[in-house]
């Protein structure tokens, strides 16, 4: 069994869909399932929470045991120490009373700050949560990690039996002449290459398009099973990353591309 799948819940219904799909992801990996209530400062617990939470996780996951725990302080910090040395940290897209994942919300606050691999738990209405049938997408830029960031996508894709799509968004303007399409196609299909021979179960689709990237990649969400978007150095995440947190159709899912492998695990 690898390391824990951590998820952090409220009262929310996004929360409780965020421990639905925890509860599938730990199953697909073989990882243990921990679901986490975080009480504010000054709040009271609830039992009902947990209970709920780990009701939906069964359903999702008959086999797949769920230990649950309360814990006292911010969620954000709290969840991020909870899942240090974790496979993964779950949460919903916003928590109780909110609409979308506002800068100070514990989604947001994570995105920008967790170090870990962070599954931010959105989808359209409509569409089924876990959404099988659908491909894995994942951004690249061409900077330093976005090899890494796409064989962690192919191998996560390969979990799943999912195909996987590498999108590359440029934008328009003088500097971006048709020499720079011509070397992204190249490193694209590259990676293709490549990831034929690890993860052949895989269909690879490469795609570059040009525009505004943020816009581009909401509209790839629209068929995706989940997008995969890589930290930027020093912790944050980019202007695309915060724009498909608060409008993306799919899971967001933000990872570190230096501190993972060509498998599964962080390194």
């Amino acid at each position: 069994m690898t390391r824990a799948v951590v998820v952090g819940v409220d009262g929310s219904g996004p929360a409780r869909q965020a421990a639905a799909w925890a509860a599938q992801e730990a199953d697909l990996r073989d990882a243990s399932l921990r679901i986490a209530h975080v009480v504010e400062p000054g709040g009271d617990p609830d039992p009902a929470v947990l209970a709920r939470c780990a009701a939906v996780a069964h359903i999702a996951a008959p086999d797949r045991v769920a230990h649950t725990g309360t814990w006292f302080g911010r969620p954000a910090p709290v969840l991020s120490r909870l899942a240090v040395d974790a496979a993964l940290l779950v949460v919903g897209h916003h928590g109780s009373g909110r609409v979308r994942p506002a800068p100070g919300s514990t989604a947001a606050r994570l995105a920008h700050r967790h170090r870990g691999p962070l599954a931010v738990v959105r989808h359209a209405p409509g569409r089924p949560l876990s959404d099988r049938g659908r491909p894995v997408v994942v951004a690249v830029d061409g900077e330093p990690g976005s090899a890494a960031l796409a064989h962690h996508a192919a191998a996560l894709a390969a979990l799943r039996g999912a195909g996987l799509s590498i999108v590359h968004v440029r934008r328009d303007g003088p500097a971006r002449r048709e020499s720079y399409s011509v070397l992204a196609r190249h490193a694209l299909d590259e990676l293709a290459e490549a990831f034929a021979a690890d993860y052949p179960t895989v269909a690879v689709r490469t795609c570059i398009e040009s525009g505004r990237p943020a816009r581009t990649l909401l509209e790839h969400t629209e068929d995706a099973q989940f997008v995969l978007v890589g930290r930027h150095a020093g912790l944050g995440i980019g202007a695309c990353a915060t724009v498909l947190l608060q409008a993306s159709a799919c899971p967001v899912l933000i990872v570190d591309p230096t501190r993972v492998d060509a498998g599964l695990a962080p390194v």
